[in-house]
């Protein structure tokens, strides 16, 4: 099907995005890369304007789809575009070239995008490559969602992905950091507060004093750039709420000693700060359930064995930590963290399906992934709802999500900037 200047979109159902129920009987006019009108499907008959604007288009321009489900294309917080998401670690990756990793993330992004992730963000790729990818995309050399890019990680000597090449320390040393990203290009800024799964970091401490951090966010908010922290202890949680970040990612709840332990007053901080939690949830969960399966075809070995138990020790404390702050009213968004681990792009839609495990509803699971997080990296007044004069990026899905949210995975159509990005047989009938 040829995308058209205009264009007619009859759902079965609308999702706006903005909460309310399911809306039947609605019609969506789209103008250009715009949304142009929203309204029941019979108003058009009785409107001359929006009438004749919609007889320009012909049958070229009308999406007819009785069967599905219209809702805000997707937007994935959390990615690492440069990473495989087969199981190698990012010291494994670190031995390609950066053009192997750049071909790697042109393809993750078309992957993404044929998904239904209509704005994806890139929170931490090796060097330049990132800037590389979203200038190719705008050019048009590959297909890709609307990108934004963090460039390497702020990380501290040998901290968490210190190998992308975004180490700095000291108050001086991360303020010519941030400058000199935002001077790449950078749209966020992505911190490791903590350390992570590289070797050379220790995840259950902090990886800054709060000086650098406040001078990271400072810099970062002067040129209205939101900033995310990577945050694996409860210490380096407590740090990046003191510097005022935007989103925390993973948000685990860890001693210095590793152990784990609910800190109920870091927890009425998340809530009353409505700083954004993402959980990365599915993750960690996808390396259990493959743990699982080969458990079920003969004993593991002792690695295998220890992590099966770590992970799923993990996986108990994150939906304890997790509920607990939900009915404390935190506020979560979607970042399926993919590339990383045993995560592939393609279906950030677990990430938001997981989110009932906490004990949102599907609706509100929904939102983690449009409108929160459109919320999230400052873009709320473009994209994340379907609203007159929004952006029209869109996602046709067969079902009802809020019935059943596996839904989300049945793509039939997807609109970036009002083009038809990928469309299904249901639509050429």
């Amino acid at each position: 099907m040829v995308s058209s200047p205009v264009t007619l979109i009859k759902p079965g159902l609308l999702i706006d995005g903005l909460g309310g129920a399911p809306q039947t009987g609605a019609a969506i006019v789209l103008k250009e890369n715009l949304i142009h009108w929203i309204g029941p499907t019979e108003e058009i008959e009785t409107n001359r304007e929006l009438k004749n604007l919609v007889d320009s288009s012909g049958q070229h321009g009308l999406l007819e789809l009785p069967q599905c489900t219209l809702l805000p294309g997707l937007i994935d917080c959390h990615s690492h575009t440069n990473m495989p998401g087969d199981g190698r670690t990012g010291e494994e990756v670190a031995k390609d070239t950066d053009d192997v990793r750049l071909m790697r993330a042109a393809r993750n992004t078309t992957l993404a995008l044929q998904s239904g992730v209509t704005t994806l963000c890139d929170c931490g790729s090796w060097n330049h490559t990132a800037f590389s990818l979203k200038e190719g995309i705008d050019l048009g050399l590959v297909p890709g969602p609307r990108l934004m890019v963090s460039g390497p990680p702020v990380t501290s000597t040998g901290g968490h992905l210190w190998f992308m090449g975004g180490e700095a320390d000291g108050v001086d040393g991360v303020r010519k950091q941030v400058r000199y990203l935002i001077k790449q290009g950078a749209d966020i800024i992505k911190i490791a507060a903590s350390g992570g799964s590289t070797l050379t970091s220790d995840p259950y401490r902090p990886s800054y004093g709060g000086e650098e951090l406040k001078t990271i966010v400072f810099e970062a908010h002067n040129r209205a750039r939101p900033v995310a922290a990577h945050c694996r202890s409860t210490v380096a949680i407590n740090n990046a709420l003191d510097a005022g970040v935007d989103m925390i990612f993973h948000c685990f709840f860890s001693e210095p000693d590793g152990s784990y332990r609910f800190d109920q007053a870091t927890a009425d901080r998340l809530a009353q700060t409505g700083t954004w939690l993402n959980p990365t949830h599915a993750l960690g969960n996808r390396r259990r359930v493959e743990l699982l399966e080969m458990k079920e075809n003969g004993p593991l070995d002792k690695v295998d064995a220890a992590m099966l138990e770590r992970i799923v020790t993990g996986h108990r404390d994150r939906i304890e930590a997790y509920s607990k702050m939900v009915k404390m009213g935190a506020k979560l968004i979607g970042g399926s963290d993919c590339g990383w681990g045993s995560y592939p792009f393609g279906d950030f839609q677990d990430e938001i399906i997981s989110m009932s495990d906490f004990g949102l509803s599907p609706m509100e699971s929904i939102m983690t992934g449009t409108r929160n997080a459109a919320q999230a990296i400052g873009k709320l007044d473009s994209l994340g709802t379907i609203e007159p004069k929004k952006e029209a990026d869109l996602l046709l899905v067969e079902g009802n999500p809020v019935d059943q949210i596996e839904s989300l995975r049945g793509v039939t159509a997807v609109i970036l900037g009002g083009r038809l990005v990928r469309d299904s047989p249901a639509l050429r009938n």
